[in-house]
């Protein structure tokens, strides 16, 4: 009887400590993130001696459909070129240049024009020479990374639908030096002039031969809203004032002839310091929809190029931990991008070409930026933090204690289980009741008070956790579990030994003020 006692404090004493949660504290940790960087933008490469050179742009007007550009009508043109003297480079020399392109574009042209070897009485053959071309967004290209590339020596380099921002171009020159005819080439330098063509739509058209609609849709901030939540609507178009919703079939773009599809862009802008947000959009309509959705951040999407896709049920960028798709049927397409990438976002429409007409359903659409998905699907508080810089404002849900997920939708436990854990675990503290009755029995009374009063408090201390009722803060409850279960211990111990009373109440003492300290410090 007498083992029973210490044994069971010691497991209520190790459950209450293993359940004991700290939510008047956080906890910090800190990161040291070295980024190594040249001190002039001009001068790159792994010690800061590779110049790059900026191409000079100019806007060339109206493309007339001749040139490398043949073809494209109705498009606008900014050419940029190098400095033919300085485009001279040696046999594996690599040479890198640099333009920023300003606004939605349709296609990048890289090529070359005037390729001369030296020295000009040179034995070789240009036609053999290898002039390889690396493209990369935003950052360095190399031969072995790279976004795009190509021989601009067979062909220009093509890049439909770049992104908006700073572009990088090496050009490296291969195969100078090559027996040709029995003969050794004394070809040492390859020189040439870099032409790079973009190619703009007019206000309000994309896609090939600017054939398609486009839009840029205003932002509309929501009421009585958390900062940066907003609608995303056509300027002028017709929109549903209670939801906020648009009407697509009267933006769409026509099918070309013989066409199976079109194309409809729609642009928004995701403002600087929103990044934390997540970008919702929907379609809804009253007929099986024939839409597929393409979203891309920073230049136009296409089959073969975008961020984010949505086909079907089957068929979306469903892998991403970034992309959600909730409740998407025939009639319906409701997904979310989260945490979503702060700048011009394209979100294009591919309407299928079918025998039904446009006009014979309505579809609505409605994309805003939003705080937390599905507003915590009403099982939590969206809370909100700024980032160590203060500039960007990202948002979470803080979960009720049936709930879990990032937007709180997945019930770890229902409420009628809720309901028999709490019970169970408060009733559970009712196991006091057999050290205090042999306490009782043994006319241990100190011991008596300490076991009945850890029994209570214990309770009292779940009961709180689980949610039930607070007899007092959850700090106190808290401060009291663990204390006198840790009494309760230490009293069963010393009643054990036999050494006198007096040293009996003073270890007694000591013990009690030093699990206090430890108590209250944690």
């Amino acid at each position: 009887m007498l083992a029973f006692v210490p044994i069971h404090l010691i497991v209520v004493l190790h459950y209450c400590y293993v359940l004991q949660i700290v939510r008047n504290r956080a906890y910090s940790f800190t990161a040291n993130i070295s980024v190594e960087g040249c001190t002039t933008s001009t001068m790159q490469g792994q010690y800061c001696n590779q110049t790059i050179e900026l191409l000079s742009c100019a806007r060339s007007g109206n493309s007339s459909g001749n040139g490398s550009v043949s073809g494209f009508f109705n498009q606008s043109m900014v050419l940029c070129r190098n400095n033919f003297e300085t485009s001279c480079h040696g046999d594996g020399e690599m040479k890198i240049y640099s333009l920023e392109i300003l606004r939605i574009t349709e296609s990048l042209t890289i090529s070359v024009q005037n390729l001369r070897l030296r020295p000009l009485d040179s034995i070789g053959n240009s036609s053999r020479i290898y002039l390889m071309c690396f493209a990369r967004y935003g950052a360095m290209p190399l031969a072995t990374l790279h976004d795009y590339s190509g021989d601009l020596n067979q062909s220009p380099l093509v890049i439909r639908f770049p992104k908006v921002g700073q572009w990088y171009i090496s050009i490296l020159a291969l195969h100078l030096a090559k027996e040709i005819g029995g003969a050794l080439s004394n070809v040492s330098k390859v020189c040439y002039s870099l032409e790079v063509q973009e190619l703009e739509c007019p206000l309000g058209k994309a896609g090939p031969n600017c054939s398609s609609e486009r839009y840029m849709l205003q932002t509309v901030l929501r009421k009585y809203s958390t900062p940066f939540e907003s609608y995303y609507l056509p300027d002028g178009g017709d929109v549903i004032s209670d939801a906020l919703n648009f009407h697509l079939e009267p933006l769409l773009s026509n099918y070309s002839v013989g066409g199976l599809d079109s194309w409809t862009y729609f642009l928004l802008d995701v403002p600087r310091g929103a990044a934390g947000g997540n970008l919702h959009v929907r379609l809804m309509s009253d007929r099986k929809m024939n839409y597929e959705i393409y979203a891309r951040n920073g230049g136009l999407p296409s089959l073969i190029n975008w961020d984010y896709y949505y086909v079907n049920k089957t068929s979306s960028s469903g892998d991403s931990v970034f992309f959600v798709l909730y409740n998407s049927s025939d009639e319906k397409v409701d997904f979310y991008i989260l945490y979503v990438k702060e700048g011009i976002w394209n979100i294009a429409l591919r309407h299928l070409n079918s025998t039904g007409d446009i006009s014979d359903g309505q579809t609505t659409m409605s994309i805003s930026l939003e705080r937390c998905p599905k507003r915590c699907s009403y099982h939590g508080a969206c809370k909100s933090a700024l980032d160590t810089s203060g500039l960007t404002l990202y948002s979470f849900c803080a979960c009720d204690r049936n709930h879990g997920g990032f937007d709180c939708s997945i019930e770890i436990v229902s409420h009628q289980g809720h309901i028999w854990q709490s019970i169970a675990l408060i009733a559970s503290n009712a196991a006091a009741v057999f050290p205090a009755f042999w306490a009782l029995r043994q006319k241990a009374f100190a011991e008596w008070v300490v076991y009945t009063v850890s029994g209570i408090s214990s309770g009292l201390y779940h009961a709180c956790d689980v949610g039930t009722w607070c007899v007092l803060s959850f700090g106190v409850l808290q401060f009291m579990d663990f204390w006198l279960s840790f009494m309760a211990v230490v009293s069963t111990f010393i009643y054990l030994t036999t050494i006198d009373e007096v040293f009996k109440r003073a270890i007694h003492t000591a013990v009690a003020i030093l699990t206090a300290l430890m108590a209250i410090t944690k």
